[in-house]
């Protein structure tokens, strides 16, 4: 019996300990019903403890996880705030860093004056219009770009920062002052004690312009002393402002000036610019080219110097190294440039040295289908596509350039372009020319000349009249018959000037004195050996004189030197038909054809072969086309003398 209770009190025990659930099972089938009750219900409250201690568990555990995200967020938003404070304020000092150009502060003012309504803020306004307005002028004949000038404006802006009371206005104010290239115009405007007026100009607190007179005379001194700021701050298209207005002495002393006045980035531009002064101005091609030359010895890759050593040697007659300066320039790249030449200025010069060089290699034909000096007056580009389609011997489409330019308004031209009449007039020479009509050419040879000392450039018109307007009068006073006054013409001319010496050799060649025509033609290939047109000239006179196989050797080294110019090409298949190869001159007029597809003679030649390579057919094609083109008065007699031509 004692052995039964204490096996009875032991079960129980392990039920209540929460003990093994088969000794509780064995238990409970022992206990009584009182005891099996009161057990249960001490499980059940057991374990609602449990599900309650468990449950708040769950709630500090939901609640530890979503303030651990919670910091977590907060945190990432945080580290958000501070890049986007970071990034805003690397921003703001990049852009502070990268602010340019002139800012005009407003001046002190008595308050008498002011009361009268010419207070700081209208002195800083008309300074700064005053200023615009010389950059504007400035950069309408510019190839630089100068820098901006805006009034200062920072407190436009009055959003309080917090706890300073600083606007971000000022607060910008004062990142520019620190980081930026800014350069900041202050001054004061004073009575003076004989009842004059005195306005101080400053520029970054070094004064740069006084300037004095009756109160009335504000705006006056307001303009010299604009002037003078501006000079300060670009001394070199100050130069240009006054070129535009007119002032021509001045200017050529802002020239000089600014080679000392220029900074650092500036030297070459004006130097470039002292240059292009000498030649246009002064006349003096040798002094040109020698500011020209310091120019490239600051900076080779510097573009402007290389234009100006261009001009100046084909005005002297150097067409060689004319060509060499276009070449180098046609290798020069943009970010080579400074910043005052990126854009328009890069693309102005890029052009006018592919003019020069496609006109010295005779790609006429290029030069009239592109689209260049897109900033240039339409009357202008109109006018040298005309002549280079006149010198492309296409006639039709010169003539039609032509027209365009001069339905233009006759007084926007001139604004536009002063030597309109200039270009014009060269354009209509060899237009007639092409045509054989030498009376017509030579009436517009001396109506150049004309242009040239009513509407060049003073220090121009020397240089123009001697290496172009007397060649071209007296190349057509040759063709007209009147060999003396070619010469006596032509005598004039420098001995070193390329243009000068082939034309003599051509003028000699008119006359059939080839022994004079050698002579000259070979001094000409010396002085201009990468050139294309004395080579062809001579070819052409060496098969007038029935010699094909020297002839042919000129037009091959022609057209070795201009790939893309058609007249070497068109002599070639003459010479070598009078060779009895005209099958071998097709190649050479359908060459040509690609350069001067509208020529009436390559036609009338090219159907002249196709006839003797045994091609009727063919060669009447050739024979219609020409006779729809420009040709000569003994062109047109051949053309009608041809069987196979309707």
């Amino acid at each position: 019996m004692s052995e039964e209770t204490e096996g009875q009190d032991t079960g129980a025990e392990a039920v209540a300990g929460g003990g093994d659930p088969a000794a509780m099972a064995l238990a409970l089938n022992g206990a009584s019903r009182e005891d099996s009750g009161a057990f249960l219900k001490d499980q059940r409250a057991l374990i609602a403890d449990q599900r309650r201690h468990l449950h708040e568990q769950l709630k500090q555990i939901t609640l530890g996880t979503f303030s651990l995200r919670l910091s977590v967020a907060l945190k990432l938003l945080m580290a958000f705030l501070g890049a986007g404070i970071f990034v805003g304020l690397c921003a703001a000092a990049w852009n502070a860093s990268q602010a340019d150009g002139m800012v005009v502060d407003a001046f002190s003012v008595p308050p008498g004056l002011a009361q009268d309504g010419i207070t700081g803020e209208v002195v800083a306004a008309d300074l700064t219009a005053k200023i615009a307005t010389i950059r504007r002028i400035a950069q309408s004949d510019s190839l630089s770009s100068t820098k901006e000038v805006q009034a200062d404006s920072a407190e436009d802006v009055k959003v309080e920062i917090p706890e300073t009371g600083i606007s971000l206005g000022q607060a910008w104010r004062y990142l520019r002052l620190w980081l930026s290239h800014e350069r900041h115009v202050s001054g004061n405007l004073r009575r003076l004690g004989d009842g004059k007026i005195a306005l101080r100009v400053t520029l970054d607190g070094e004064p740069v312009a006084t300037a004095s007179g009756a109160p009335a005379d504000l705006d006056r001194l307001e303009q010299q002393s604009a002037e003078q700021i501006f000079t300060g701050v670009d001394p070199v298209n100050i130069v240009l402002y006054l070129l535009v207005e007119g002032r021509i002495d001045e200017s050529l002393a802002a020239a000089a000036r600014a080679t000392q006045l220029a900074d650092a980035g500036e030297l070459t531009n004006a130097y470039s610019l002292w240059a292009f002064m000498s030649r246009n101005y002064l006349g003096d091609m040798p002094l040109a080219v020698a500011r020209a030359r310091l120019a490239i010895a600051i900076d080779p890759k510097f573009m402007p110097p290389h234009r100006e050593m261009m001009w100046a040697s084909h005005w002297m007659g150097h067409d060689e190294e004319a060509l060499r300066q276009a070449q180098i320039m046609q290798s020069l790249k943009e970010r080579d440039q400074p910043r005052s030449l990126l854009g328009r200025g890069f693309l102005q010069v890029v052009d006018e040295g592919t003019i020069w060089r496609a006109t010295a290699l005779g790609a006429f034909s290029q030069i009239a289908s592109a689209d260049l000096l897109p900033d240039n007056p339409l009357s202008r580009r109109w006018v040298i596509a005309a002549d280079a389609s006149a010198r492309a011997h296409d006639g039709g489409t010169s003539r039609a350039f032509l027209g365009q330019a001069t339905t233009l308004d006759a007084k926007a031209v001139a604004a536009a372009d002063i030597q309109f009449g200039i270009n014009i007039h060269r354009a209509r020479y060899d237009l007639a020319a092409n045509m054989g009509d030498w009376p017509a050419a030579l009436a517009h040879a001396r109506a150049f000349a004309a242009s040239v000392q009513a509407g060049a450039p003073p220090g121009m018109r020397a240089a123009l009249a001697r290496l172009e307007a007397t060649p071209m009068l007296a190349f057509a006073l040759a063709q007209n018959g009147d060999g003396a006054g070619a010469e006596a013409a032509i005598a004039g001319t420098p001995g070193d000037c390329y243009d000068c010496v082939r034309l003599r050799g051509l003028i000699a060649a008119a006359a059939e004195q080839w022994g004079r025509a050698d002579y000259w033609f070979a001094r000409a290939v010396q002085q201009g050996p990468s050139l294309p047109f004395t080579y062809t000239d001579w070819g052409v006179a060496l098969l007038e004189r029935g010699q094909p196989d020297l002839a042919i050797a000129k037009f091959a080294l022609a057209n070795q030197k201009g790939p893309h110019f058609a007249d070497p090409l068109e002599g070639w298949g003459e010479a070598l038909m009078t060779k009895n190869q005209s099958h071998l001159a097709l190649a050479k007029f359908a060459e040509a054809e690609k350069y001067a597809p509208n020529w009436g003679r390559l036609h009338l030649k090219w159907g002249e072969a196709l006839m003797y390579a045994g091609k009727p057919d063919e060669a009447k094609t050739q024979f219609a086309m020409a006779a729809g083109l420009d040709m000569t008065p003994g062109e047109k007699a051949e053309l009608a003398r041809q069987p196979l031509h309707a």
